[in-house]
Parts: C-alpha cells; sequence; structure tokens
C-alpha cells in the first residue's frame, strides 16, 4: 500500500503531456554530453593516435563548460529560459559539425583544443537549464517524484549514448557519433518550441547572495564535484584499459552502458523508498551512497579481467542514480526558485570541473603509469571524501 501511495506522483507526472515534452526534449539535449568525453577521446587518438591528446580534448571541454556555467545560469534566469536553451542547443550543433571537419582533415592538436574547449563554453548552461525549467513543468506537489525520476531518465541516456559512440566508432572514426550529436542538439531545439517559457518577475529583486553560499549548497556541490572528479578519471581511463587487456576500446561503450542500466535499477528502487525526512538526513544519505560509490569501484584498480571490470561497474552502478537524484532535490530545496537555473548550472558546473580534474588526471598519468593507477584513483577520491565528510560532519556531544 506504501509502495503504491510512493508510486503515485510518478504516474501522475506520466499522464501530462507537458511533462512528456519535457523529458523528450531533455532526452535529445542530454544525450549529446553523454557521448561527448569518450567521443573526444576517440576524435583525440585519430588524429594524434594516442589517447593522450583526446583525454585533454575531454579536459578542456570540460573547463570551459565550468568556467562559464553560473554566468550562463544567472543570464537564464533574468531572461526567456526556453529561449536561451534554444539558442544554447544550436551552438552545441554548430561546434560539434567543426569539430568533426577538424577530426576528419586531422587538424593539429591546437585546433582541437580550441574547438573542444569552445564546445563547453557555448553550450554550457543546458543542464541546469533544463533542470530549472523541469521545476516549473512538474506541479509542486510533484518535484521530489520529478527529480528521482529525471535521474533515472538521465542514467538511461547514458545507456544510449556511450553504446552510440561505441557502435559507431568500431571503424575507429568519430565522425558518425560527432554527427548523432549535432542532430540530437537540433532535435531538441526544435521540441522546446513546444515547451512553456519561464520569465523572472520583474518586479521581483533578485537575491544578492552568491547561490553557492546558500545554506545547504556548499555541501551538496562539493560532493558533485568529487563525484565528477570520480567519473571523469574512469572514463578516460578505460578505453586504455581495456586495449592493455587485449580488448578493443570501443568496449567502452557497451561497458559504460551496463553501468547505467545498473544505475537505472537502482534509481528505480530508489524512488520507491521512504524519502528522507529532512535536509540533514538527505545529507546523510548522499554521503552514504558516495561511500557506497567509491567502495564499487575500489577493485577496478587490480582487475585484470574485462569480466571483472563489469561485475564491479554493475556494482557501482546501483548507487549512481540514486546518488545523483539525492543531490539534485538536495540542491533544488537550498536554492531559491528564481535561482534554479543558476543553482543547477552550478550543480553542471561543480561536475565539469570534477570531470576536467579526472580526465587531466589520466591524460597526466596514461602515458607513464597505465589506467589501473587512475582507475585506482577513480575510487579513492570519492571513498576518503565521504569518509572525512562524515567525520566532520558528525554531531559533537
Amino acid at each position: 500500500m506504501a509502495a503504491t501511495m510512493r508510486l503515485a506522483p510518478a504516474r501522475d507526472l506520466w499522464r501530462d503531456p507537458v511533462w512528456r515534452r519535457w523529458v523528450l526534449a531533455a532526452f535529445f539535449a542530454r544525450l549529446p554530453g553523454t557521448m561527448t568525453a569518450f567521443t573526444l577521446l576517440l576524435a583525440g587518438r585519430w588524429a594524434s593516435d594516442s589517447f593522450t591528446l583526446g583525454a585533454w580534448m575531454a579536459s578542456a571541454q570540460a573547463v570551459g563548460s565550468a568556467l562559464v556555467a553560473p554566468s550562463r545560469g544567472r543570464l537564464l534566469d533574468r531572461t526567456g529560459l526556453n529561449a536561451g536553451l534554444r539558442r544554447g542547443l544550436l551552438w552545441q550543433a554548430v561546434l560539434v559539425l567543426g569539430l568533426a571537419v577538424a577530426a576528419l582533415v586531422r587538424a593539429p592538436a591546437p585546433v582541437l583544443l580550441i574547438l573542444a574547449l569552445l564546445l563547453g563554453v557555448m553550450p554550457s548552461g543546458l543542464q541546469g537549464g533544463f533542470r530549472a525549467l523541469l521545476s516549473s513543468v512538474a506541479p509542486a506537489g510533484r518535484h521530489e517524484a520529478a527529480f528521482a525520476l529525471d535521474a533515472v531518465l538521465v542514467e538511461l541516456q547514458w545507456v544510449v549514448g556511450p553504446l552510440l559512440v561505441g557502435v559507431t566508432s568500431i571503424s575507429g572514426s568519430p565522425l558518425v557519433a560527432l554527427g548523432l550529436m549535432g542532430a540530437s542538439a537540433l532535435v531538441a531545439s526544435v521540441l522546446c518550441l513546444g515547451l512553456p517559457e519561464r520569465f523572472s518577475p520583474p518586479a521581483t529583486p533578485m537575491p544578492t547572495t552568491p547561490v553557492w553560499r546558500t545554506p545547504g549548497a556548499p555541501r551538496v556541490l562539493g560532493m558533485v564535484a568529487i563525484l565528477g572528479l570520480s567519473w571523469g578519471a574512469m572514463e578516460a581511463a578505460f578505453p586504455s584499459r581495456l586495449e592493455e587487456l587485449g580488448s578493443s576500446a570501443s568496449l567502452w561503450g557497451a561497458l559504460a552502458a551496463l553501468l547505467s542500466a545498473a544505475s537505472v535499477a537502482g534509481g528505480l528502487a530508489h524512488a520507491v523508498l521512504p524519502m528522507a525526512p529532512g535536509r540533514l538526513d538527505g545529507t546523510w544519505r548522499a554521503r552514504g551512497l558516495l561511500l557506497a560509490w567509491g567502495l564499487s569501484l575500489l577493485p577496478l584498480g587490480w582487475m585484470a579481467s574485462v569480466q571483472g571490470l563489469a561485475v564491479w561497474l554493475v556494482a557501482a552502478g546501483l548507487f549512481l542514480a540514486p546518488l545523483t537524484g539525492t543531490l539534485t532535490f538536495l540542491l533544488q530545496q537550498a536554492v531559491p526558485p528564481l535561482r534554479h537555473a543558476e543553482g543547477f548550472s552550478f550543480y553542471s558546473a561543480c561536475w565539469s570541473l570534477g570531470v576536467a580534474g579526472g580526465s587531466a588526471l589520466a591524460g597526466g598519468l596514461l602515458g607513464p603509469w597505465g589506467a589501473a593507477p587512475v582507475l585506482a584513483g577513480a575510487a579513492l577520491l570519492p571513498l576518503g571524501f565521504a569518509l572525512l565528510s562524515t567525520g566532520a560532519g558528525r554531531p559533537r556531544t
């Protein structure tokens, strides 16, 4: 009976045609993001016969996104959100086309790095903008269910995106994957035309306190950055690790899809569990999930078979969607409604900074040390952070 009551908000959301259109628009808008790092790794290898350039390209793209996302979020909060999202999607399509041409002619490394940086800068704010639009699309009483379902939908995209890159890049060329990224952005921009616009009321003054200083927000953003650091290191190191084990780098697409499928299962189970009764309990839950993520990734540092890597990826994936769903809901509670685009853009910026750091770590270590130490670092960073923050956050007697 209790489970049925907790499923009722999710059923109500799927009956709403505006919600369903938002789901489609968000799916196609986010799909290129799930393909970007893997595609850039392959583009760098296509141009230089090394994964090192690709890792630095992924890092440059993530840095560009992180640096611009907060200011782009503030702009979206002050102007038409829907129109801003469409502009960002069109820029994304144009830059992906430019990157495809540069990869086709095997352009020099500086050109590829600049294009990768711009691919992060110009569409920056899309992730935060769509989450802010979700707060307007979903009824007020359905926000908790909406953010829990959104975490599951994101993981479904991570099943599709890397798998598409792996399948289309079997030949070694990233061109088809880049074409699919551009087409997906264009489809999303068309779907946004049917979504409601959200304007900030002109008579309402915007708060002056920085979003990252809002009570409760720093803890959430710190965990987001650590999770991004872990993910960036793992994603950049895995294709190289697969080749070290005698397999194909393109297999990472299937393994990433397997991880995300496990994450979908974990997210669906989390959606029907009792929600945390307060912000403090939600923060403790997020720390526990981050700890479980790090523990599950730890064996990747010494696994010497593809089957063993797959098993522990599935184990880690079970905690990913519950963790991201908890973090997004905690941030939505902490940030004032009129600043949701800025708040979720800070979320994306912290994720991108983490991914950039993880990719840079891989770029510096893959050559001299190989992939195994990078994978171990991808586990130890969230594990250590969760343990330290748990000790620091324990109330004094």
